[in-house]
């Protein structure tokens, strides 16, 4: 998603929904500027965080979930590591690659880095136990198995419930601008009197950062979503 286009399409729209509202060009180019910087260096960085965190643990359930059943299979790590390669994305497959010195077990334990959830030191855990002890590996990794098919579900259960959410959100302001835009023609003897006066323009930019503040508010709730051990180390 090109959150810098719908940055720079959802400030032309504000700036010309408060243009419409109070004819005032400093108060235009002000919450231009203002909703513009709003989504590319807050919104945008957020978003990016969250896209991040949710596809890395789709990759995670993906591998860990290929690899077990390889392994299952043929009983070797190397042919369950080629097999999980394979339906692996392209981002992933590049980071394996860049460790092709490494022997299976250094492989596996430096995905942590990548990985880095908790279920995924679990599965090193299994794998670990597997080695030493033998035995069915996917018996072994139900319990796995289990968390981590649920916390995938969880996360496509809240990204359904997510895009609910955005379209109510935009719905219910588009409505309210929409609304407050067509007020200046409906009752233009009104807007004539007071467009002009200090406390009414102060009251328009006052409500478009009121939408600004609510829009970082959803978001905030959108991506506070919890995936145990997960920890972005960009600042």
């Amino acid at each position: 998603m090109n959150f810098l286009l719908i940055g720079v399409l959802v400030s032309l729209a504000f700036a010309g929904l408060i243009f419409i509202a109070s004819e005032n060009i400093f108060s235009t180019l002000l919450i231009l500027l203002i909703t513009f910087l709003f989504f590319v260096f807050l919104i945008k960085r957020q978003l990016d965080k969250y896209q991040k965190k949710t596809r890395r643990y789709h990759q995670c359930y993906q591998f860990i979930n290929s690899y077990l059943i390889s392994l299952s299979i043929k009983g070797s790590l190397s042919a369950a590591r080629e097999s999980s390669y394979g339906t692996a994305d392209k981002e992933v497959r590049e980071v394996i690659d860049s460790i092709k010195d490494l022997d299976e077990e250094e492989k596996l334990s430096y995905l942590c880095k990548y990985f880095k959830f908790d279920l995924y030191h679990l599965f090193l855990d299994t794998i670990k136990v597997w080695r030493e002890q033998g035995g069915d590996i996917l018996l072994m990794s139900q319990y796995l198995i289990n968390q981590v098919r649920l916390k995938e579900e969880y996360l496509l259960h809240c990204e359904s419930v997510h895009r609910s959410k955005l379209i109510e959100f935009f719905v219910l302001w588009g409505i309210t601008l929409a609304i407050l835009s067509s007020l200046r023609f409906a009752l233009s003897q009104f807007y004539t009197r007071i467009i002009h006066a200090v406390f009414f323009q102060v009251s328009v930019v006052v409500l478009f950062l009121f939408v600004l503040l609510s829009i970082y508010i959803m978001v905030t709730r959108i991506t506070n979503v919890s995936l145990e051990g997960y920890k972005d180390d960009e600042k």
